[in-house]
């Protein structure tokens, strides 16, 4: 996640850090154009966005994020990400920790704009402090209580976020399975209907963690990896690229075109440089 302005420190390695990527994904934005121009490309593809607060100083900056999107883009309900339509490039909007200023920021927005979205919800946190977003959210923020996330549009879907937001893989298998399994047994019981999205702490994951998801008789899974999603290559397990509303303009728009998802390849180069200087 990534931390609210106000409560961080300025950090000019932040700043550098963010800037190297917004630059890097410029130049990917500029050569996936030049290859469609080139080669063309009917495949459909998709962004699917996670943020987590939308603090009240920000709505404003939210809501024009949203309106680029229903204005220049896509967005579509998250159960689509499956059957991409052929030459488009959709958004799905997402939100973990389902935190009260997303329910009262960001909801009426999405609900003026006509944006489908999906919070997923830390099951036994409902109404309490946020206690893993100590240092990253403003010291008010709490979470969503069971009586608000009841009582979303029929156009915001729910799914589970684990009991206690831990990190899965730090856990035995049997508390893993438990944070998976009750929490959405859990929150079908408060809303009364089916729960088939989780998302995973994070972004911490093993096969063994989606294996208890596909048992537990979820329908997808998502976790933190900035991929671009594309028609006939998605499964179980879908990678989301991290938004906020404190995003700069162009790096917002950046990573609703995809331009951000080159950082897994990236990772993948790094692995492999650097297995060749230990081998050494």
């Amino acid at each position: 996640m990534s931390v609210t302005p106000e409560i961080a420190k300025p950090s000019i390695a932040r700043f550098v850090i963010r800037t190297i990527k917004l630059g890097i994904s410029i130049l990917y934005f500029i050569w996936n154009r030049f290859c469609r121009m080139l080669f063309g490309n009917s495949v459909g593809t998709c962004v699917v966005l996670y943020y987590h607060s939308i603090p009240i100083q920000y709505r404003t900056r939210f809501e024009e994020q949203m309106r680029l999107i229903a204005a220049q883009k896509t967005a579509i309900d998250i159960t689509r990400v499956g059957d991409l339509p052929s030459n488009t490039h959709s958004v799905v909007i997402t939100f973990d920790d389902a935190l009260q200023s997303f329910a009262e920021n960001a909801v009426p927005v999405l609900v003026r704009l006509k944006i489908p979205a999906t919070v997923f919800a830390v099951t036994d946190a409902l109404g309490s402090k946020p206690g893993w977003g100590e240092g990253y959210y403003s010291p008010n923020e709490r979470v969503m209580s069971p009586e608000q996330l009841s009582n979303l549009p029929d156009s915001i879907k729910v799914g589970s976020h684990t009991l206690n937001h831990p990190n899965l893989t730090a856990l035995s298998q049997e508390s893993a399975g438990e944070e998976i399994n009750l929490s959405r047994e859990k929150l079908e019981a408060l809303l009364h209907r089916p729960v088939n999205l989780f998302s995973f702490p994070h972004g911490a994951f093993n096969d063994f963690t989606v294996q208890q998801c596909k048992k537990a008789g979820y329908e997808l899974v998502f976790t933190t990896e900035p991929v671009l999603v594309s028609a006939g290559k998605n499964g179980f397990v879908v990678g989301r690229v991290p938004a906020d509303p404190w995003d700069w303009r162009t790096e917002f728009y950046l990573k609703v075109s995809g331009a951000y998802c080159w950082q897994p390849f990236a990772q993948v180069v790094m692995r492999k440089v650097r297995a060749l200087f230990i081998t050494k």
